[in-house]
């Protein structure tokens, strides 16, 4: 799963028209989150600071992304992230430009991404979904040998 440090992410500019000054950043950066789902292989869980009265913010959560605000742990969403990396740290991938919450994640055996290399991620092209049938080429050219084993079988045409 992917453990967001939102207000993190969000402060380090790399999402247009997304700023901590607005007071909807939140929701602007769950619906970010959300268009681009399809791109991630794993479940999104985006923590952020703060938030009353704190646990899943049901309002927001939806579309493969959950939105958890860290009110019960005295508004801390590092405390969140860590508490959830020492659940399960190999399942963890902790997106954070703090470098302490990098290290402390790294140190319990989780796998960390900078807000850029996830923000790449987001902004690669979707995952084709594939229908498990092969496809065809549009124009296939068939060796002289080919040609020949076609028109014995088959006789020509005159």
């Amino acid at each position: 799963m992917y453990l967001i440090d939102g207000h993190n992410l969000i402060g380090a500019g790399l999402i247009p028209g997304i700023h901590l000054a607005q007071e909807d950043d939140e929701q602007r950066l769950v619906d970010y989150l959300r268009a681009r789902r399809d791109r991630l292989s794993q479940s999104v869980i985006v923590v952020f600071d703060g938030g009353l009265p704190g646990g899943q913010a049901r309002e927001l959560s939806g579309g493969g992304v959950q939105a958890v605000f860290a009110a019960q742990y005295r508004g801390d969403a590092d405390a969140v992230i860590l508490g959830r990396v020492r659940q399960n740290p190999k399942t963890c991938i902790v997106v954070t430009n703090d470098s302490d919450l990098r290290n402390r994640c790294r140190a319990m055996g989780a796998q960390v991404l900078t807000a850029t290399e996830f923000v790449g991620l987001l902004n690669r092209p979707p995952r084709r979904r594939t229908t498990g049938r092969r496809t065809t080429k549009e124009d296939p050219r068939l060796s002289e040998a080919e040609i020949e084993a076609w028109l014995q079988l088959f006789g020509e045409e005159g």
